[in-house]
């Protein structure tokens, strides 16, 4: 469970809410306690950009910039951080018949601040205490807790519940009978910045070939890789070494070690954001396209690439699970995806045969990506943190449950009518996903035990797991979707 008080003067120490206010009951908080979890902070972003074109050739041109940008926020938040991006991009025609054109083009692209994040800092996120010298010097103004207890139906956990609920009161002030085995409540902060975080960036170089092998065609064939820098997250680092568990295995059939942990500090959970990530992408992208020419034109896009990271995700799940070996994340991204490919095509009918095929356009989109890759999540706490979220089951990577593919075909058929010399109405009928094809989004991947257990073990499902729902469908993308629209244009 987890909780806000909102009392200062006492330390945050006050027994219950508003003095037993049952506001889970549909009462209402008092203005003065809702605005007494408020923050402001004040913020800047600024930048200038300066950019020259030359042409030293008819053939050869280059394009040089520089781009700083920079955030400032009250001190006791963050140090004031500059960008500065170079770029430069080189394009050289060849001149011959089929149009040869390379060009080529490096450079740096700052981001900003993760500040949805900062800004839940002072309400209620940072809490009241610094856990590393690093950290910055905002509190909250108010005070996020964290409450554990074991004991089913009836339990430590339902009568700290059912009190909080019906009374007000906090679960550590409840009256347990019997006493529960185990019962830790503590300060939790969700997210405290440090004082130093770096603005995230990208290094990103590419190279193409263009040219036009037939009439009325363009053929494009690219390398990109990016390189991203300073990435910002979260993670716990409410861990302090505690051994290490033997004898674990991954799904590869590997045999290895677990670090174990134990809580570094009084606090329930405790999250430091940070600037300590990367990620790597390589692509080669080719596309072909046919401009519109007897009634038909089209497109053809096919991209190869391998996505890397350590897992860049503000997201409880995708945090690190030991965060002293951020070395151990490195996997597939989330959003890696070997192979996609996109296709289009416009056919248009005669405009001046007959009242029966004139002005017809039949468009469709045909697109095929190869899967994503999910973690396999514990479900248990495997490591001793006291945090369960972002556990993966014995010593497995991130980011290795295979995914669907993912198949579409959108259609659109339109008509126009010319009503008058300036007024035209376009009757449009439109299909999404027009095969109605099942798109898995995301899938159940909490394994539901402290490490492999051998495929075909008596009562287990899939890959071993005692959970019935591993591996099931938990979203799926848009099924058939069918629309129709009238356009008036003058």
């Amino acid at each position: 469970i987890f909780f806000e008080r909102f009392q200062k003067s006492s330390n945050f120490q006050e027994p219950s809410i508003l003095e037993g206010t049952n506001v889970y009951g549909l009462s209402h908080y008092p203005d003065s306690v809702r605005n007494g979890a408020v923050g402001t902070l004040d913020h800047t972003y600024s930048g200038v950009f300066v950019q020259d074109n030359w042409r030293p050739t008819s053939h050869l041109s280059v394009n040089l910039g520089v781009r700083s940008d920079w955030e400032t926020w009250p001190s006791r938040v963050l140090n004031t951080q500059h960008g500065i991006d170079p770029r430069l991009g080189v394009a050289y025609s060849l001149g011959t018949s089929r149009n040869f054109v390379v060009r080529a083009g490096i450079g740096l692209f700052h981001g900003i601040i993760p500040a949805p994040l900062l800004a839940c800092q002072l309400p209620s996120c940072g809490g009241n205490t610094k856990f590393r010298a690093e950290e910055n010097n905002l509190n909250s103004v108010s005070q996020l807790y964290g409450f554990a207890s074991t004991g089913g139906i009836g339990g430590g956990f339902q009568q700290a519940f059912d009190a909080l609920i019906n009374t007000g009161t906090y679960p550590d002030f409840a009256t347990y009978n019997p006493a529960p085995p185990f019962t830790f409540t503590g300060p939790a902060s969700i997210v405290r910045f440090t004082q130093n975080h770096k603005l995230p960036y990208g290094i990103q170089n590419s190279v193409s070939l263009e040219f036009e092998p037939m009439k009325d065609h363009v053929l494009n064939v690219s390398y990109l890789r990016t390189h991203g820098v300073h990435l910002g997250s979260f993670y716990n680092i409410n861990q302090a070494p505690n051994g290490e568990i033997c004898g674990r295995h991954n799904s590869f059939g590997g045999v290895g070690c677990k670090p174990q942990f134990t809580g570094a500090s009084g606090n329930f959970v405790y999250f430091e954001a940070d600037s300590r990530w990367y990620s790597e992408f390589d692509g080669l992208l080719v596309t072909l396209n046919k401009r519109m020419s007897h009634h038909v034109s089209y497109g053809i896009s096919y991209t190869w690439s391998k996505s890397l990271d350590n897992g860049p995700n503000p997201s409880f799940v995708l945090i690190p699970e030991d965060s002293s070996n951020f070395r151990a994340e490195k996997a597939l991204s989330a959003d890696h995806a070997a192979h996609r490919f996109v296709g289009n095509a416009t056919f248009t009918g005669p405009t001046k045969m007959n009242m029966l095929v004139n002005n017809w356009q039949l468009s469709s989109i045909l697109t095929f990506e190869s899967p994503h890759y999910f973690t396999k999540f514990a479900g248990l706490d495997t490591n001793g943190d006291q945090f369960t979220s972002n556990d993966r089951v014995g010593i497995e990577p991130r980011n290795t449950f295979k995914g669907d593919s993912y198949q579409s075909v959108d259609m659109r058929l339109s008509r126009t009518f010319k009503l008058t010399e300036k007024l035209s109405l376009e009757g449009l009928a439109e299909s999404f996903n027009t095969l109605n094809t099942l798109n898995v989004r995301f899938y159940n991947t909490v394994y539901g035990g402290t490490d492999f257990n051998p495929v075909g073990t008596p009562g287990s499902f899939q890959e071993g797991s005692f959970n019935p729902g591993y591996g099931t469908r938990r979203a799926i993308f848009n099924p058939r979707q069918i629309q129709f629209a009238l356009r008036l244009t003058w």
